[in-house]
């Protein structure tokens, strides 16, 4: 189960290890990043183009897409379209320099000729040990390839004590042992009790049919017990396993606030990347919300990749398929439940989830992609009167193509 305090002296090790990245590797990179003004005259917002196949979509211009902010369309002044194929950076600008300047107030502006810069974090206290093995061989081989054509990286797995930032090939050893130091922290419930994360959150918050779905899997799976002891066991397993996974979610939100303050100090355009076989999501979660409105302000959105591979029968279906019923198993909605946190994030912020693929490897090699393949557009924004969120909505004018962009800014 993971603490309090040790949550706090994970949170530190890690805040020294990306601070204390070496000052040469990035003394030429380094530049202020801007801040948000109540009234800009251009907002920027960086998007990627993808195909039914999920493929980069190439060769666009300013003419194919709409830009509106809270429903109403605004007019596109800048355009650049980056083709991580070949680093290219072409440009279409209507606007004047003084809209340009008001462009980069606005919000941190993605530089077409910087390499982007990705933080990776692994998420070993939800990894089982397996799931561990499978990562660091894909991770290795994404730094010795995709890797190599990005700026600053960092690489953190917070239960492993895993920090490492620098720029390849001059700090691959570095990243090379980080990674085989990663290792899984969660282990497999297989004693007679299971609960999900997500189930045991809901009970927890008083979810009756959750509650009286798992009393029903503690009785067959225990038929000794009576119906009112199954009750009472499936109500403190429920607090328990909410605690903890609480805690590990509380650990990894801490470390991927670390991680997007690091980013924002970073040139080229911005990624967090969650390896992870997925966490519960609460809907009255303040860090989640504190994380997409970080996300928001330092432009970084965030990918997901799922490591639990292709989906199977259910969470308990394997271990105990023999004495569940369909009113006893987990809801046919479990497996996406299970990983409802880190996707919700990925959608809420501009990212890309991968799931349902046995090949780690290729998918974040996707991701690593949507880094280097964008495109970005400035429009003119109306006068804000007020502070608050601001919603964007980037859309094309061809048809069979998904945008993926932020879905907001704030004003302040």
């Amino acid at each position: 189960m993971v603490t309090a305090p040790n949550s706090k002296a994970i949170a530190v090790a890690i805040a020294l290890a990306l601070v204390a990245v070496s000052a040469s590797s990035f003394r030429a990179q380094s530049q202020a990043q801007p801040t948000f003004k109540s009234r800009s005259e251009v907002v920027v917002v960086d998007f990627v183009v993808s195909d039914k196949a999920d493929r980069a979509v190439r060769g666009l211009s300013a003419k194919d897409f709409v830009v509106k902010e809270d429903g109403k369309e605004r007019p596109i002044v800048s355009f650049t379209a980056v083709d991580g194929s070949d680093g290219a950076a072409t440009s279409a600008v209507g606007a004047s320099s003084a809209q340009q300047t008001a462009a980069l107030a606005s919000t941190p502006m993605p530089t077409p000729t910087a390499r982007p810069a990705m933080a990776l974090l692994v998420d070993d206290g939800h990894l089982s040990p397996r799931q561990a093995a499978a990562v660091r061989p894909a991770l290795k081989a994404l730094l010795a390839t995709a890797g190599r054509g990005a700026g600053a990286i960092a690489l953190v797995a917070p239960l492993s004590k895993v920090s490492v930032a620098g720029v390849l090939p001059d700090s691959a050893a570095e990243f090379d042992s980080g990674i085989d130091r990663i290792a899984g922290h969660r282990f497999e419930d297989t004693s007679s009790f299971p609960i999900a994360d997500a189930e045991a959150i809901a009970a927890e918050r008083g979810d009756t049919a959750t509650l009286t779905r798992v009393s029903r899997r503690f009785l067959a799976l225990n038929p000794s017990l009576t119906e009112e002891t199954a009750n009472m066991f499936a109500h403190n397993r429920a607090v328990e396993v909410a605690h903890d996974a609480r805690g590990r979610r509380g650990v990894l939100y801490g470390v991927a606030l670390l991680a997007l303050d690091w980013l924002s100090k970073q040139p080229g355009r911005h990624s967090l990347v969650i390896v992870s076989p997925g966490f519960a999501r609460e809907s009255a979660d303040s860090q989640y919300h504190e994380i997409v409105t970080r996300s928001m302000r330092v432009n970084a959105p965030i990918h997901f990749v799922d490591v639990r591979g292709l989906q199977g029968v259910g969470l308990h279906g394997v271990a105990y398929g023999f004495a569940l019923d369909t009113k006893s198993d987990a809801t046919p909605f479990a497996w996406s439940d299970a990983a409802e946190g880190p996707s919700t994030l990925a959608d809420d912020t501009g990212g890309i989830t991968i799931r349902n693929t046995n090949d780690i490897e290729k998918g974040l090699g996707r991701v690593v992609e949507s880094m280097s393949t964008y495109y970005i557009l400035g429009y003119d924004a109306p006068t804000h009167e007020k502070p608050g969120f601001k919603k964007i909505t980037v859309e094309s004018k061809i048809r069979g193509v998904h945008i993926r962009a932020r879905r907001g800014y704030y004003v302040e």
